[in-house]
C-alpha cells in the first residue's frame, strides 16, 4: 500500500459501511424460487462445462463468498438441493436480507456467516464449488482475496470468480 493511503482495515470498513446502507443486488425478497435456471450455479452442470464430464451423485459443500443480498444464494440453493451450502458477506444487514430472501422461497438450508474474505479459514472444510461475485475489486490486496479463496478450494473444485470491470 502506499505511504498515507488508507489501511487495509479502514477500506474494508469503507466497504461495510456502503453495503450497511446499500444492500446488493436490491432485488426485493420474493416468495417462490427464482425464476429460470442458472448454468453457472448448477453444481452438475458447472462440473460438466468445465471437465466434460458429469461429477456423479456424491454430496458436495458449496460457498457463496461475499453473498450480498442472496440473490445468487438463493439460485444455488434451490439448484443444488442436496449440497451443503455456506454463504458469506462482510455486511450484516446483506446477510439480513439473504437470510429473509432464501426464508421466503424455502430455499434449501444455507449457513450464513458474516465474515471478510481474508478470514475465510474460520469455515470449516473445503468447497467443491465455490462463488465468488463483485468482491475481490473492492479488496486492499485482491491477491490475498484470491489465496484465501483457493486455499478453501477442494482438490478437483471449481472457483466461479466475477469482477465488475
Amino acid at each position: 500500500m502506499q505511504p498515507n493511503s488508507p489501511s487495509a482495515e479502514q477500506i474494508l470498513n469503507q466497504v461495510r459501511q456502503l453495503y450497511e446502507l446499500y444492500p446488493f443486488p436490491p432485488q426485493p425478497v420474493g416468495t417462490v424460487p427464482p425464476p429460470g435456471w442458472n448454468w453457472r450455479w448448477s453444481w452438475p452442470q458447472a462440473h460438466a462445462f468445465c471437465t466434460g464430464s458429469h461429477p456423479g451423485r456424491r454430496k458436495v459443500r458449496i460457498l457463496d463468498a461475499g453473498c450480498g443480498s442472496g440473490v445468487g444464494t438463493e439460485y444455488i440453493a434451490h439448484q443444488n438441493p442436496n449440497a451443503e451450502i455456506w454463504a458469506f458477506d462482510l455486511s450484516s444487514r446483506a446477510l439480513e436480507i439473504a437470510e429473509a430472501r432464501c426464508r421466503a422461497s424455502q430455499a434449501p438450508p444455507v449457513q450464513f456467516r458474516q465474515l471478510n474474505v481474508y478470514d475465510i479459514d474460520q469455515l470449516p472444510g473445503q468447497f467443491d464449488f465455490i462463488n465468488c461475485v463483485g468482491v475481490l475489486h473492492h479488496l486492499p490486496d485482491p491477491l490475498a482475496g484470491l489465496q484465501a479463496l483457493a486455499g478453501k478450494l477442494a482438490p478437483g473444485g471449481l472457483l466461479h470468480l466475477f469482477v465488475y470491470g
